[in-house]
């Protein structure tokens, strides 16, 4: 992508009233919000997340909403799949319900209820969009996302200022932030994914336009490091969303291709002043921390770091919990290859530098981290490369740790200052 493709953004909304409202008949559909928001009487600050979903392989609805203390705990959850026929939607704007619980509006102002009387819960919260809403991707795909075999499309509103109450104890408490809005629909399936191939055309020309973009921004080099492992296979992601306190927002998914370390390849955008946004084409990405999950033999990460560039623009930025993860896990029945889907969430914090050819801006603040592992038989396998440069010589090493072979293998080939070869098989 060049400099000009960057500075000509639309300054429209991309979303048409058809895009916010409902796609029935597709395979798979969910509204989601994440809010980031502070009670007024004693500044503590708060995590919401709520979704409503359905999906016709069930059929069924799904409901969940998940309410982090965001510096220590969840405080209060649920997580329900349902009669499809309790989730009410509509052509043409957001209009759901599910029992008591609704999101409703259009850009730019939306109003959402959340209650739960066992928990003695209740949120009413009103949006107003600071940003335009935007398209993964949306200057090469419009939105469209391949998923395996399949494809979707995903778009999202960044930065809403947040007002409204909440209450928690039979205490009712003011509150300010800010809220995020996704809408994503497609037709894919986590079991079967060679079930629906009707898009298998428009998925491959997908991820040939989202390689090309990478191609066209990647400045090749020969990395310190790749890795790979099998739980990040094409069915997972890596998810964070959050806002700086200068007011900048902040949207990563990678769309995970085995890939550990390395390039990522999904979607990475900055919104900074007013609605200028950066669609970064180079990212790389690495685990600092993980979280092993023993029952399904995979981990997930805790603390990553992201570097990102696109022209003269660079971004720097580290990603940590402040909190104690939440692990909602969906059981497969059957004996089938995949075994679960598990989708960990972690409020955290996100620190970092972004520069360009005029200034140098650091970077603070926070955001909510959430990742998706579909958990099979293999169970954990990792293969990690590392590549010998000069000054230290010229070779490459191999190190393969496998659970399911129950072995771990070390192999490192030296090709100068002198030439080696070492092999070390052992039993984990």
């Amino acid at each position: 992508m060049t400099n000009k493709k960057n500075k000509k953004h639309r300054q429209t909304n991309p979303w048409t009233p058809k895009d916010e409202g409902d796609h029935y008949r597709s395979m798979k559909e969910w509204w989601a919000i994440e809010t980031l928001f502070k009670t007024l009487k004693d500044n503590r600050k708060w995590n919401l997340k709520a979704c409503l979903a359905y999906e016709l392989e069930t059929p069924s609805c799904f409901y969940v909403y998940h309410l982090f203390d965001t510096n220590n705990k969840i405080v209060a959850q649920k997580a329900i799949n349902d009669d499809i026929k309790k989730l009410s939607y509509t052509k043409n704007k957001v209009d759901l319900k599910y029992e008591n619980n609704s999101i409703k509006g259009q850009y730019p102002d939306y109003k959402i209820h959340i209650e739960d009387d066992k928990q003695n819960f209740l949120t009413d919260m009103n949006y107003k969009a600071n940003i335009l809403p935007h398209w993964s991707a949306q200057d090469v795909t419009n939105g469209y996302l391949p998923i395996g075999l399949d494809h979707y499309r995903y778009g999202w509103l960044l930065n809403c200022n947040l007002t409204g109450n909440i209450k928690i104890d039979d205490e009712i408490l003011k509150i300010k932030g800010k809220g995020y809005l996704e809408h994503a629909w497609g037709n894919w399936s986590y079991k079967n994914p060679f079930q629906k191939l009707s898009g298998l055309r428009k998925t491959i020309s997908i991820y040939c336009k989202l390689i090309n973009w990478r191609l066209s921004n990647f400045t090749p080099n020969i990395p310190d490091r790749i890795a790979f492992t099998s739980e990040n296979n094409p069915l997972g992601y890596d998810w964070f969303w959050g806002i700086f306190d200068n007011d900048w927002s902040i949207f990563y998914g990678n769309s995970l291709l085995w890939i550990s370390e390395g390039p990522a390849m999904g979607v990475l955008t900055l919104f900074t002043e007013g609605n200028n946004y950066l669609d970064f084409g180079d990212v790389q990405f690495r685990y600092n921390k993980v979280i092993y999950l023993k029952k399904y033999d995979i981990y997930y990460p805790s603390d990553l770091t992201i570097k990102a560039k696109i022209d003269d623009k660079k971004l720097n930025l580290r990603i940590w919990p402040t909190c104690k993860s939440h692990e909602y896990i969906f059981k497969y029945k059957g004996n089938g290859f995949y075994r679960a889907i598990t989708i960990p969430e972690l409020p955290g914090k996100m620190k970092g530098v972004y520069s360009d050819n005029e200034k140098t801006v650091q970077l603070e603040g926070d955001c909510k981290i959430v990742q998706q592992r579909v958990a099979s038989k293999l169970g954990h396998n990792s293969l990690t490369i590392d590549f010998i440069k000069p000054p230290n010589g010229v070779g490459i090493s191999f190190d393969l740790d496998s659970h399911y072979l129950n072995k771990k293998i070390i192999s490192k080939i030296q090709f100068a200052p002198k030439p080696r070869f070492k092999l070390n098989i052992k039993k984990i």
